[in-house]
């Protein structure tokens, strides 16, 4: 079975594995993101795939953030790993590595893995949104991954919502915890553990989570007026917890009651693979995209 090395770029750490071609992940770990220079990431990741030599990977796939160009292995726009763009990175990672590279955005990574193993493999029209320091997402529709003109399709964060203020800026999930932490009182709380919670003593947490779900179904609501999918797919760390997508259903059941008129009530599901969706789909990516390996 031939196997690949993958590699998830985020703005704190990137993850990195091993997964086969059946979409297998055989083995997964991380280091954290260096804040200094590319150079320094690339040296991370070539010491990375020899350590995993092992495996005789007959390539590497990467997930990464910003308008990524992967026939041209540029990633453009702007993300939180700010030395990775504007110039042919993917031409830096083959001659490093000696091997064959695919790279692809982490928001169209998400939706690739859930189409090909997760949630999504029943449906042709899925929206994926990715919650964390802002909202990113991706559009298949037909079976098809969207992309768009300058490789912005699925941006959702940039909508605006409430007197001109992003959903980004709503539902952040990032900005929610800082918030809860400053209420309770603890540092240690994250977007998992902020939901396990007794609201019962904690009523300004639970206000702060009303309010986040609100806006997080209205958002939801519009893309399905917009798009008309089958399937919403929702990653991040926050959707990890089983307690948030009970609660979004049981918000958006209310909100959709409360409409006169409305469009077909969205299907939502979390990811099926939750945190490892951008190391399987970006395996897939390359799978279809050196098929002659």
């Amino acid at each position: 079975m031939q196997n690949l090395v993958v590699f998830d770029l985020g703005g704190s750490s990137v993850k990195y594995g091993i997964v086969n071609f059946l979409g297998d992940l055989i083995l997964k770990d991380s280091f954290p993101t260096p804040k200094d220079s590319f150079s320094t990431l690339l040296n991370l990741m070539v010491t990375t795939i020899k350590s995993l030599s092992s495996f005789s990977p007959v390539g590497v796939a990467i997930s990464a953030p910003g308008a990524v160009d992967s026939s041209k292995g540029i990633i453009k726009g702007i993300s939180s790993i700010n030395y990775i763009h504007n110039f042919e990175i993917i031409k830096k990672f083959e001659k490093a590595f000696n091997l064959p590279v695919s790279i692809e955005n982490d928001g169209n990574c998400l939706i690739l893995a859930e189409l090909w193993k997760g949630n999504g493999k029943e449906f042709q029209n899925i929206v994926s949104l990715v919650l964390g320091s802002g909202i990113g997402g991706a559009v298949i529709q037909n079976g098809t991954l969207i992309k768009g003109k300058n490789f912005q399709s699925g941006e959702f964060g940039y909508i605006l919502l409430k007197e001109n203020k992003t959903w980004s800026s709503l539902c952040s999930t990032t900005s929610l915890v800082e918030s809860a932490r400053k209420i309770t009182n603890n540092p240690n709380l994250n977007g998992k553990t902020l939901l396990d919670l007794d609201l019962k003593e904690n009523l300004e947490v639970r206000k702060l989570l009303e309010i986040y779900y609100i806006n997080l179904v209205k958002g939801i609501y519009n893309l399905q007026c917009s798009f008309d999918t089958d399937t919403f797919i929702i990653g991040g760390g926050i959707s990890s917890n089983n307690i948030f997508l009970e609660n979004i259903l049981k918000v958006l059941d209310e909100f959709y009651d409360s409409l006169e008129i409305k469009v077909e009530k969205p299907f939502i599901q979390k990811a099926f693979f939750e945190n490892d969706a951008n190391l399987i789909g970006a395996a897939y990516n390359f799978i279809n995209s050196k098929k002659s390996i």
